[in-house]
């Protein structure tokens, strides 16, 4: 949760205990749109979409079989489809 009454200030961390980075990622025009639409319907940034999912506060989808094999080494994967 952001902290109240507190000045913001840029490059200072506001949400968590630690700078945030950049970081440059490349998408189709349309991955970017939907990215965007989900933020903006979240009430998040962009960022903050991103961060939230990476950190588990946002979990992902992950009982198909398309995303089955996320996470794991080549071997781990090799191992759990024989």
């Amino acid at each position: 949760m952001p902290k109240k009454n507190l000045k913001i200030t840029k490059g200072e961390p506001e949400l968590y205990d630690e700078k945030k980075k950049p970081l440059n990622i490349a998408m189709t025009p349309t991955g970017a749109k939907m990215l965007d639409d989900l933020a903006k319907n979240m009430g998040l940034t962009r960022s903050e979409l991103v961060e939230r999912i990476a950190r588990g506060i946002i979990p992902l989808q992950t009982n198909s079989p398309e995303t089955d094999d996320l996470g794991k080494s080549e071997e781990q994967s090799k191992l759990s489809s024989a």
